[in-house]
């Protein structure tokens, strides 16, 4: 999602613009659809962006819902996410005169000729970042035997499990004592 940031740049520093982005669900098809390699398959954000010096600094906060497996069972979870955003956009050029700006610093985002920032590699980093790391179906998913496989949840059992036969050598030791 790409926002024209040219009008603000226009405006005096320090002045704002509130800007709300939404897509639910993302569109495979759509200028998002690389949110979906995230998993992520909605959001809703609302961002502030300030005339700075540089260019303009974003920031707000993303809800997002991310598709992801429960680390037990593997059940797909629809897990929700907020997310905080806060970075700084450089503007390569002058928007009133087209000239040449300052030198941004090395790995910075930067505004191009076009005065277009795309929103979704700032939102996708820090759905992910903010994503659950080992998420559940539900608090206490009992998750998957590890001699079968099946849902432990879904049908609750044990096994016998057969006897160890790298200790047979302490059975004949007992043995021994008897």
């Amino acid at each position: 999602m790409k926002v024209c940031v040219g009008p603000l740049l226009k405006q005096a520093l320090g002045d704002h613009i509130d800007l709300h982005v939404e897509e639910s669900p993302v569109d495979p098809r759509g200028e998002n659809a690389g949110l979906l390699d995230a998993d992520i398959t909605s959001f809703d954000a609302d961002i502030k962006a300030t005339h700075t010096d540089p260019g303009a600094y974003l920031e707000g906060g993303v809800r997002a819902r991310v598709e992801q497996q429960c680390v037990r069972c593997l059940r797909p979870v629809r897990s929700p996410v907020d997310a905080r955003l806060a970075e700084q956009y450089y503007a390569t050029e002058r928007v009133e005169t087209g000239a040449p700006m300052p030198q941004p610093p090395r790995d910075a985002k930067t505004i191009g000729s076009d005065f277009l920032i795309d929103l979704t590699p700032l939102i996708r980093e820090e759905v992910i970042l903010a994503t659950p790391q080992a998420p559940l179906c539900r608090a206490d998913c009992k998750g998957l035997c590890p001699v079968c496989g099946e849902d432990l949840n879904e049908r609750p059992h044990q096994h016998e499990s057969p006897p160890d036969t790298r200790w047979s050598a302490l059975e004949t030791l007992k043995d021994m004592k008897d």
